[in-house]
């Protein structure tokens, strides 16, 4: 997912603002009576005791799990389909036919050979929410929703390049399936039988909330990042139009969102994100020199892609 600025997302950081006040209000003096300014040592130790811990742990053990494709698709279907009801009923219309949507399609087209597990996904599904705002998801399985809000935000096709690449990444790495993978090891452990299902993950009504309604970790966002603008040069275009986009997300959030630690973040910030991405085009230069790179504002307001016209 590049990026959320619904209610959903101020109400989770109101939610954990609240958490860690009353957590630092609850903890004792210390000896020379002075509030410490944190009530923990290890404040990631903190966060992964209260909100789970982070995947870097087990991903090792889990890298080695397998969710069959056929497992994927009914996750995701499953997942992508409540999450398009919810935009229904808040009034969200959503768009599967015309210019935004076959226009993104013939984009996905050309970033899609650059995953490494690309036949794994022989269909993409391609939404576009009628919302100005600037989001994208991704699901298991291959469904990916697009906010109108982005693409207006976007301002280049090169841009887009990137941020379809960073959702595709997402798809490639099978960072929405490492709860399914939990299951499965759990289930292996006590069972010592591959028994499991997809209905069995989505009875678990608190894993499906944890999986599907909460953005992607930092560091899996900045690997999807770091893929999007990686696949974007690779494929002619500028990856520092993507970390631009990041620039004016941070320009028009500032002063607006109240600050937290890093740690405490679903996403990176803004601007961090745009100094990564900034430092991996110049990594991409000195590997492979590119005297010129395709930006692409007006395929983007025009709605056709570079592979059909260059202007």
């Amino acid at each position: 997912m590049l990026a959320l600025v619904t209610n959903k997302r101020c109400v989770r950081s109101l939610a954990v603002c609240f958490f860690v006040t009353v957590v630092i209000v609850a903890a004792p003096a210390s000896s020379t009576g002075q509030q410490p300014p944190f009530p923990f040592s290890d404040p990631q130790k903190m966060f992964e005791q209260f909100f789970g811990a982070a995947p870097a742990e087990d991903r090792a053990e889990l890298d080695k799990i397998e969710i069959a494709v056929r497992d994927e698709s009914q996750i995701g279907e499953r997942a992508s389909r409540e999450y398009l009801a919810e935009l229904r009923r808040q009034g969200i219309k959503v768009i599967t036919r015309g210019d935004d949507v076959e226009y993104l399609r013939k984009l996905i087209a050309q970033v899609r050979p650059k995953m490494e597990h690309a036949a794994r996904y022989k269909a993409i599904q391609v939404y576009v929410a009628d919302s100005d705002e600037t989001d994208a998801r991704s699901f298991p399985g291959g469904t990916l929703i697009f906010y109108r809000g982005l693409l207006n935000f976007a301002e280049n096709e090169a841009a887009l390049v990137g941020v379809i690449g960073h959702e595709l990444s997402h798809l490639d790495h099978g960072h929405q399936l490492y709860d399914a993978k939990r299951m499965k090891l759990m289930q292996n452990t006590f069972s010592g039988a591959n028994g499991f299902s997809p209905d069995q993950f989505f009875r678990n009504g608190p894993m499906l909330m944890r999986s599907f309604s909460k953005p992607f970790r930092p560091e899996e966002e900045s690997e999807a990042d770091d893929d999007g603008a990686t696949w974007a040069y690779e494929l002619g275009y500028d990856p520092r139009e993507m970390a631009k986009l990041f620039l004016r997300m941070h320009e028009r959030d500032r002063g607006v969102k109240p600050g937290l630690p890093s740690f405490l973040l679903t996403h990176p910030y803004h601007i961090d994100r745009y100094k990564a991405l900034t430092q991996r085009y110049e990594q991409l230069q000195a590997a492979m020199p590119k005297d010129s790179l395709y930006i692409g504002p007006e395929n983007l307001a025009r709605r056709v892609p570079r592979s059909a016209r260059e202007f």
